[in-house]
C-alpha cells in the first residue's frame, strides 16, 4: 500500500482516469472491489461512474476514478483488490485526462422526453440542457414548415455555389478549404452557409421562436426573449462528406467557471450557457444520410479539447438520429462531430443560434467576402 502511494506513483494534480475491467464483475462484485480500492487509497480517490463498452468485441465494465494518485497507482490497486478478492478479471487503464471524462450512464443517455407537455416540458429540458448539454425535441416542423425551408435552403446554396464559381474559379467546391464571410467549409464536402436574408428570419421567427416549448427553453436557459437574439445558417453535407473531427462550436468564456471536480459542479459552479444551438434536419437523419454525434456533458469542462476519441473508445456518445423537423438542442460548449453522408442524398440541416445578445460570432466564420470585400463582421 505504502508503495502504491509513494512518491512514485504520485499524480501532480487531480486528475480522472478511465479503467476498463474485463469480464465485468457482478454489481455485488464491484461493490466490494470499489471498497477495498478507497480504503486502500486512504480516501485520496473517488470512483465517479461506471458504464459498458466493448474491447475488441469483449464486454468490459468502464469505471471513471477522480484521484490525486497517479492514473497507475488506479490501476495497481484494482489488479490487487481484483487478484486478493481471487477472480481472474483483469484491469487496464483506458485513459487519463486533466478533467472529468464523462460516461454514458447504464440506462443511456436521458435526452428524449414523450411527453411535452407544457406543464412538466419546459423544466425537464431546462435541466437536460445543463446536465447532459443537449436533447431531442419532436416535430418542432411540420411536413409543410419542412417543405417550406428546404425550399429556402436549396436556392441559398445554388445561388451561393455559383457565386464561388463566378468570383472563385480556382476553388474546388467540396475539396479545398475554404472561410469566407458568407459560408465556411467544414471539412470535405461538408459547409456552414450563413442565411441572412428576411424569408429565413420570417421563417425561424414564426415556426420556431413561436413554438412554446422553443419559447420556454429559450427563456429557462438563456433569459427573457429581448436579451436574446440568433443568427442562422444551414450546415449541409454532400454525399461522399467524411467524418468531422470532435469540436466544441464555442469555448467557455475566459474566466468563467467549469463545473470543476465536484460531481454537482454542473449545479453549483458551472457558469449559464451564453448561446444555445438548434438543429433541424430538413431530411431523415440515419446511418446512410449521416447525423451530428454529441458527446453529451463535455461541456461541462473546458479542458477536454483533444479528448474526442475516448468518448468513442468508451460508446460515450449519442447519435443525433431524428425524422425530419425533429430538433436537437445543445450547449454551444458541447463536443460533437459531423459524421460521413454514404447515401446519394444531400443532408440539409438548419442551424439556429440562440444567444445572449453581447456575444458576437467572429471564430467559425471568416471576414473575406467571397466577392472580394474586406469588410468585417
Amino acid at each position: 500500500k505504502s508503495f502504491l502511494l509513494g512518491s512514485r506513483y504520485a499524480a501532480p494534480s487531480m486528475h480522472c482516469t478511465i479503467v476498463g475491467i474485463t469480464p465485468p464483475p457482478s454489481d455485488a462484485l464491484w461493490g466490494i472491489i470499489r471498497e477495498q480500492v478507497m480504503k486502500d487509497a486512504d480516501d485520496a480517490l473517488e470512483f465517479r461512474q461506471i458504464s459498458f463498452a466493448e474491447d475488441e468485441g469483449i464486454p468490459t465494465l468502464i469505471v471513471s476514478a477522480i484521484s490525486e494518485i497517479s492514473p497507475d497507482a488506479v490501476v495497481l490497486l484494482i489488479e490487487v483488490a481484483l487478484k486478493e478478492l481471487g477472480t481472474t478479471a483483469i484491469c487496464e487503464m483506458w485513459a487519463s485526462a486533466p478533467a472529468p471524462l464523462p460516461l454514458r450512464p447504464p440506462k443511456g443517455y436521458p435526452v428524449e422526453n414523450v411527453d411535452e407537455k407544457d406543464s412538466v416540458w419546459c423544466d425537464w429540458a431546462g435541466s437536460r440542457i445543463c446536465e447532459w448539454g443537449v436533447l431531442l425535441q419532436r416535430a418542432v416542423l411540420d411536413a409543410g414548415q419542412v417543405v417550406e425551408m428546404r425550399h429556402i435552403v436549396d436556392r441559398a446554396i445554388a445561388e451561393i455555389e455559383d457565386t464561388i464559381q463566378k468570383h472563385r474559379p480556382d476553388l474546388k467546391i467540396g475539396h479545398d478549404s475554404f472561410c469566407f464571410r458568407e459560408i465556411a467549409s467544414r471539412s470535405k464536402e461538408r459547409f456552414d452557409l450563413r442565411l441572412t436574408d428576411s424569408a429565413s428570419k420570417d421563417f425561424v421567427e414564426k415556426n420556431i421562436l413561436g413554438n412554446v416549448h422553443v419559447a420556454s427553453l429559450l427563456q429557462k436557459t438563456l433569459g427573457w426573449r429581448e436579451d436574446i437574439d440568433f443568427d442562422i445558417s444551414v450546415v449541409y453535407s454532400k454525399p461522399g462528406a467524411i467524418h468531422q473531427g470532435w469540436h466544441a462550436d464555442g469555448d467557455h468564456i475566459k474566466g468563467a467557471p467549469d463545473a470543476g471536480w465536484e460531481i454537482d459542479g454542473w449545479k453549483t459552479r458551472l457558469a449559464d450557457s451564453y448561446a444555445i444551438c438548434l438543429f433541424v434536419p430538413l431530411v431523415e437523419l440515419d446511418d446512410s444520410v449521416g447525423f451530428t454525434q454529441f458527446w453529451p456533458a463535455s461541456h461541462k469542462n473546458r479542458d477536454l479539447m483533444g479528448f474526442g476519441k475516448v468518448a468513442e473508445i468508451c460508446n460515450a456518445t449519442w447519435d443525433g438520429k431524428c425524422n425530419a423537423g425533429d430538433a436537437v438542442w445543445y450547449d454551444y460548449r458541447l463536443f460533437h462531430r459531423g459524421m460521413p453522408n454514404n447515401s446519394n442524398q444531400l443532408r440539409p440541416v438548419l442551424q439556429v443560434i440562440f444567444k445572449k445578445k453581447w456575444y458576437v460570432e467572429m471564430a467559425n466564420y471568416g471576414s473575406e467576402s467571397i466577392v472580394g470585400s474586406k469588410t468585417r463582421n
